[in-house]
């Protein structure tokens, strides 16, 4: 996995991720998204599109919940957003669309940092 900037207007960065969310380590220094923001700081707002992500194992699940979490409690958001089909069945199978904040695209996901209704 692959996590790529796409753009960071200082309140909301746009990431990509490119390739399966397998294997994730749960530690600090080897959480990708702990690594990219380290030199950032906390964004407040963070929309993460995947589009590019075929696939996802239980860890990679636990790797979006726990993100979510960490953002929530740092008074961030998180929006995933063009969640492949496949993906999205998972999610909602496993009823993590009732913990995470889905969007259909990144519009949507915009809207939804925003507060505004889709």
């Amino acid at each position: 996995m692959e996590l790529r900037v796409l753009s960071d207007d200082g309140d909301v960065l746009r990431l990509e991720v490119i390739g399966s969310i397998v294997e994730v380590e749960a530690t600090p220094e080897s959480d990708p998204m702990r690594q990219l923001l380290d030199n950032r700081g906390h964004p407040p707002a963070v929309v993460l599109s995947l589009a590019k992500t075929p696939f996802i194992d239980s860890s990679g699940l636990s790797w979006l919940v726990t993100t979510h979490r960490r953002f929530c409690e740092a008074g961030g958001k998180l929006v995933l957003h063009s969640t492949p089909p496949t993906l999205l069945d998972l999610l909602k199978m496993m009823r993590l669309e009732l913990a995470l904040n889905l969007a259909d695209d990144e519009s949507a996901a915009l809207r939804a940092i925003r507060g505004e209704s889709p």
